[in-house]
């Protein structure tokens, strides 16, 4: 690799540019067209890029001509089009790094496009905040050239683990990430407005904290699994009344009302005798359990279950 571009410019892209400032003979190169940024551009911006150690270019297919990975690192709303234009721009010889957060379904768009093409499509998944890692947070990559950009960026300082599998697989990694992430934020966020009508705060902080402190996630996520098969019925119960009580408070039970409907979908499986009778088991068997009863393995086979086209979240 001799040189990098980054079309799009904001956190994520200034952290990696700075991370290749030496070490590439060809330099490196940003393209912004966008409603902050597009040429010419002020000096201001100049000046970021210029103290990043990387050069500004005029347009898009100057950058693609003239790189050897291209970084799309755009707004979560245009990573599908600069996706597809850096694409229809690029050759054989490129490698284009999808960084955005975008679906699984949108990158397996891209990288179809991409073969089509004859280019070298990437999904690499950011999995941490890029303000605390800097330019070694967590890259899962999967697609044609993950193991590519594995061995171009290590010698940088980056931290790449390719995923065996067509790009998504990183996205898709990524995205159930952000479910139980932002739904354990939207949960804390209720469980403590609430706490702070009772007046409980720093009690209900430690005992939500305390026994989570006491052990790994790891261990706390197989034994949610494992135990939701058995007692999703009670708890769905549990959670009910819950959220009459929320309601008296004058809150909004959101969460726990999502939380009462998840465990009553469990529960209305009916696996809780078949797993209570078995010596021991997984929790993946749990899950493969779900995933055959549910429906959900006959809508794949049917080729009835396909990812939306829309983007949801910026990066």
């Amino acid at each position: 690799m001799e040189s990098v571009g980054f079309v799009g410019f904001g956190e994520a892209a200034r952290c990696f540019a700075a991370a290749f400032s030496e070490g590439l003979s060809g330099g490196t190169r940003v393209f912004c067209d966008g409603p902050r940024h597009s040429p010419p551009y002020d000096e201001a911006f100049l000046r970021e890029i210029s103290e990043a150690g990387a050069t500004a270019v005029a347009s898009l297919a100057e950058l693609v001509r003239s790189c050897d990975v291209i970084f799309s690192a755009v707004t979560v709303d245009q990573a599908a089009l600069v996706g597809t234009a850096i694409i229809e721009n690029a050759d054989s010889q490129r490698l284009v790094v999808d960084v955005n957060a975008a679906t699984p379904s949108v990158k397996r768009r891209l990288a179809a496009l991409a073969d089509n093409a004859g280019v070298r499509y990437v999904d690499a998944s950011i999995m941490g905040a890029v303000s605390i890692y800097g330019h070694g947070v967590q890259l899962i990559c999967s697609g044609e050239g993950a193991r590519d950009l594995d061995d171009a960026l290590r010698p940088f300082g980056f931290d790449v683990q390719v995923l065996e599998g067509p790009a998504g697989a990183g996205a898709g990694v990524k995205m159930l990430r952000s479910v139980v992430t932002k739904g354990m934020e939207a949960l804390l966020v209720e469980a403590l407005t609430a706490a702070r009508a009772l007046g409980i705060v720093e009690s209900a902080f430690a005992g939500i904290c305390g026994p989570m402190d006491a052990t790994t996630y790891s261990d706390f996520a197989v034994m949610c699994i494992k135990t939701d098969v058995l007692h999703a019925g009670r708890r769905a119960i549990e959670m009910q009344e819950i959220s009459t009580e929320l309601e008296q408070i004058g809150l909004d039970p959101i969460m726990t009302n999502a939380t009462t409907k998840r465990l009553t979908a469990s529960a209305r499986l009916g696996l809780r005798d078949q797993f209570a009778a078995r010596p021991s088991y997984a929790y993946q068997d749990v899950l493969e359990a779900y995933y055959d009863v549910s429906g959900m393995a006959a809508a794949t086979a049917d080729g009835a279950v396909s990812g939306s086209l829309e983007i949801l979240e910026e990066r």
